[in-house]
């Protein structure tokens, strides 16, 4: 299916100068008012606008935002757009194109899909800086020349090229990736981009604790982190071969995203490996379903 068959003319913008990103989303939401397709008042779906907005700013690192709406009972899917003549500058990051989504509580079948499509097409083609320049028939044009998808699959959501070690990464370097990067999980590939372990922060936790004190059951009497003292000493000299763990969990790319849902639930993972043949490609988490599917 084509994007561009999912967007009225009437409501994309160009040019507009607005003083900021409010301005342009209030302005789309009273055009949808005029053309009476909206199931609420224009102030009533401003208020959720902003209220989803309260819960993390929609504007991406690739120069896009899309602010949304989820409606209780409406059956509808809305997109409306702006392309300024000059990236509009945020708090959050400048906005070379804005997307407004209004969407049913639970969400279009199509609204998720279409996020994935406009993912995608900011990996190439400058996307969406080319659009600049561009009046409504050639945008719309552009659009047309995007398609997607109805099947989500786990690549539309998961986080690619994620972060890996090698097994000859010693601790005080993995150490470093997991503080720097905000991580929990990294999975331990071989020169080909293979898999073939990996590590969490719990496994070098466990690494500092020996067996013996963990025999012991009752620990309180421990007051000092003298354990994590010696494992501190040598992490220039411990490995990650010799911590990480046999990796028996992963998913090829075109898995449904119900399978990693149903995945993650019942073997209490927490990060899924994503496959492309024996190449590693990407990881699903818990957040990614958060985020993108059930607060996307």
């Amino acid at each position: 299916m084509k994007l561009g068959s999912f967007i009225d003319k009437r409501a994309i913008l160009v040019g507009d100068h607005f003083e900021n990103y409010y301005d342009a989303v209030d302005a789309l939401v009273d055009i949808f008012g005029k053309l009476d397709m909206l199931p609420l008042s224009t102030s009533e779906v401003k208020d959720k606008i902003r209220e989803r907005e309260s819960q993390g700013s929609t504007v991406l690192p690739t120069g896009v935002a899309i602010p949304h709406a989820r409606i209780e009972g409406f059956q509808d899917l809305l997109i409306g757009v702006w392309v300024p003549e000059e990236p509009l500058k945020t708090k959050d990051g400048e906005i070379a194109i804005l997307f407004f989504f209004l969407t049913s509580q639970v969400g279009s079948l199509n609204y998720l899909p279409i996020l994935s499509s406009i993912a995608k097409s900011c990996s190439h083609d400058n996307f969406p800086y080319n659009l600049k320049g561009m009046n409504v028939h050639q945008i719309q044009d552009y659009f047309n020349s995007m398609v997607f998808r109805k099947e989500l699959t786990v690549e539309d959501i998961m986080t690619p090229d994620p972060v890996t070690c090698g097994k000859e990464t010693t601790l005080e370097e993995l150490l470093d990736l997991f503080y720097d990067k905000g991580l929990s999980y990294i999975p331990v590939v071989d020169d080909k981009h293979h898999q073939i372990g990996e590590v969490t922060i719990k496994d070098v936790l466990s690494e500092g604790v020996p067996d013996y004190i963990k025999r012991l059951g009752n620990v309180r009497f421990l007051k000092t982190l003298e354990p994590f003292e010696a494992l501190l000493r040598n992490e220039k000299n411990i490995l990650v071969k010799e911590i990480m763990r046999p990796c028996n969990r992963g998913l090829p790319k075109e898995a449904s995203i119900i399978e990693a849902v149903s995945t993650i639930s019942s073997k209490g993972y927490r990060h899924l490996p994503i496959f492309n043949g024996k190449e590693l490609v990407g990881l699903v988490s818990e957040t990614d379903i958060l985020q993108k599917v059930l607060r996307g």
